[in-house]
């Protein structure tokens, strides 16, 4: 199964789309095109999970280095994960030290007040 990944930018940040499921067969997808935002130095990228239900342990390798190429430079926030991943992201433990919200606007706006 593909995924679809759009890209929305806007003022203060990049809002990453994703949908379908991320796993070893798509997670190389989504890392090229958060690493370009990387490239373009955008400093706040939200990843909008709406429409994703599931993600692998290679989707999860993609949080990891995203999220630490972000960590001094800028923000990067999770929105829209669906229950089943939600409870990867818990398992994983990736959720101690992941922005997780439970919606766009609501990231939007914790983005906003950095």
């Amino acid at each position: 199964m593909n995924i679809t990944i759009t890209i929305e930018k806007q003022a203060k940040s990049s809002i990453v789309h994703v949908s379908g499921k991320i796993d070893a067969t798509t997670a190389d997808e989504l890392e090229n095109a958060m690493v370009e935002l990387l490239e373009e130095q955008e400093k706040n990228i939200i990843l909008d999970m709406e429409g994703t239900n599931y993600i692998s342990s290679a989707g999860l390798r993609v949080l990891i280095v995203i999220a630490k190429q972000m960590y001094d430079s800028g923000h990067f926030c999770l929105c829209n994960a669906s229950d089943n991943v939600q409870e990867i992201i818990q398992m994983s433990g990736f959720n101690v030290f992941m922005s997780i919200y439970d919606d766009l606007s609501t990231a939007k706006e914790m983005i906003a007040e950095e």
